[in-house]
């Protein structure tokens, strides 16, 4: 297809060349899924999705909350991310799925081979939140597709409790509970009973320790208001823009890296977020 996007007024290989950004770069970020004795109500389900992300292009001005209401039959979904990008990076279904992403710089041999031709990323994880309906669908969904580069997924399941983590390539699949985390390691990236995270990087000793401690200091205390407040400001991470999830009663805690013509703090993680009532905004009539 050639020419302009309908209404747009902007070339088609221009949004298409945008959509591939991330796939390329991949991003430094943070995630983790907190469950259990991990949390002050145990009955929940707490995910964090952390954006570090290019801070000098115009996405700092384009920030968006945008949600879908399907025709299809397709799940209702919110997607957190910019405006004019189709792709999912960050976003919760009517399904109480939730997905995170971060791209592993710094894989190890376990990743076995990446590839850029294959479904991107950012399509996966959209369909997981448009289609998908269980932890176990979105599993299905990666084994069937036709993967491309290092990055570690996550996916978190509020109508079960649950959250697992993905060592994810074009070669190689791996899914991680609390039980068998990797990369272990007891002095740097501990494992935590109710706990999958990851702290920028796959081999990245310095933010996992950080991270893991600041869980450990606060195990079984966790709130998504602790969490926002005492945890990621600390680790610092997610300067481009920061959700956290609670998947079982679906309110959304989101907070953007403040535009160029904005003054005082422009990372996400050390600005106010904003709550909100994911119910409220699936169910809100299409316009």
């Amino acid at each position: 297809m050639k020419g302009l996007a309908d209404g747009a007024g902007i070339d088609y290989q221009t949004i298409v060349n945008v959509h591939m950004i991330a796939g390329l770069t991949q991003g430094a970020c943070s995630m983790f899924g907190n469950w259990g004795k991990a949390l002050k109500d145990p009955n929940t389900l707490l995910q964090l999705r952390a954006l570090d992300w290019d801070m000098g292009g115009p996405f700092r001005d384009k920030s968006q909350i945008t949600v879908y209401h399907p025709s299809d039959g397709s799940n209702a979904h919110i997607n957190i991310g910019f405006a004019g990008f189709i792709g999912g990076l960050t976003g919760v279904s009517e399904t109480q799925l939730g997905i995170s992403e971060i791209g592993a710089s710094y894989a190890d041999a376990s990743f076995g081979s990446e590839s850029r031709i294959g479904v991107p990323f950012i399509f996966l994880l959209r369909n997981i939140l448009m289609y998908d309906k269980t932890i176990d669908d979105s599993i299905n969904r990666m084994i069937n597709s036709r993967r491309t580069c290092d990055l570690m997924l996550g996916v978190g399941d509020g109508k079960m409790n649950e959250f697992r983590g993905f060592e994810y390539s074009y070669s190689v699949l791996n899914v991680f509970d609390d039980k068998n985390l990797m990369p272990y390691n007891e002095t740097w990236h501990p494992r935590i009973p109710g706990v999958v995270y990851w702290g920028m990087d796959w081999d990245c000793p310095s933010y996992n320790t950080l991270l893991s401690q600041l869980i450990k200091k606060y195990y079984g205390s966790i709130t998504p208001e602790l969490a926002l407040s005492l945890i990621s400001p600390v680790e610092k991470s997610g300067d481009n823009h920061l959700a956290f999830y609670d998947l079982t009663n679906m309110k959304i805690w989101v907070s953007f890296a403040a535009p160029f013509t904005s003054g005082g703090v422009k990372d996400a993680f050390a600005r106010q977020f904003v709550k909100y009532d994911a119910w409220a905004l699936i169910n809100e009539p299409k316009p």
